[in-house]
């Protein structure tokens, strides 16, 4: 029986039968603004909670700005790094080399369980042949796998932030190939639904878990994301 990791997502593991399954990879994909980088933080902070070291690779936001981002939700990253619990490592878009090379040492050294990758646009700046990328993503996914750790990759659809877009884009993905190696596909999106509830998340796929299937209200509350199980029209 595959064992689950809780998303650390409130709402969400009753959708996916109790969490993300453990060496499993998650895209996280779309729009800017959606909320990627604070559902991630959130994942990353329930496994700290519960022992389980996090790593969060950003090449798009400085380390300084995710650790900001944390604490306009009251989450001290500062403080979990410095009890290794959990920990931030930037690399610019032109170091995805370097990234590749000390993935695996950084997961064995400091007994990772959980990783971010945040984003997929980098391998577009540094490998322009689709098929690449999709080699990349595959070794990456290949490598969590390997040693255990459940990972959440975001991927950025570009102009897709409101779910009218995201329904009719030709790609739910930025270049069309991470939803075919990983695990778990989410789409976050703009719902325009009035109220509290004014995104969603879309489940669209989820290998060996009988999930929920559709449109969920998504929400992004002081305290992070809140999804409701009660399914969008």
């Amino acid at each position: 029986m595959a064992v689950r990791v809780p998303s650390g997502i409130p709402g969400l593991d009753k959708l996916i039968r109790g969490g993300f399954e453990r060496g499993s990879m998650t895209v996280l994909s779309g729009g800017t603004g959606t909320g990627k980088t604070i559902f991630c933080i959130q994942f990353l902070l329930a496994g700290a909670k519960t022992g389980e070291n996090g790593l969060f690779i950003t090449f798009e936001e400085l380390k300084e700005d995710i650790i900001r981002d944390a604490e306009s939700f009251g989450w001290d990253l500062v403080s979990l790094e410095k009890s290794k619990k959990l920990f931030v490592h930037y690399y610019s878009p032109f170091e995805f080399e370097k990234f590749l090379s000390e993935l695996e040492d950084i997961i064995t050294k400091k007994d990772i369980k959980r990783l971010v990758i945040d984003s997929t646009s980098v391998f577009g700046l540094y490998l322009k042949d689709p098929y690449e990328i999709r080699k990349r993503i595959w070794e990456v996914s290949n490598l969590v796998k390997r040693w255990g750790v459940t990972a959440v990759v975001t991927s950025e659809v570009i102009g897709a932030t409101e779910l009218e877009t995201a329904e009719h884009a030709p790609s739910v993905s930025r270049f069309g190939v991470e939803e075919f190696v990983a695990d778990v596909l989410f789409i976050l999106h703009y719902a325009g639904l009035g109220g509290d509830y004014d995104r969603t998340l879309q489940i669209v796929k989820m290998r060996r878990t009988d999930h929920m299937r559709g449109l969920f209200p998504m929400k992004i509350t002081n305290k992070g994301i809140v999804i409701s199980p009660k399914q969008s029209d």
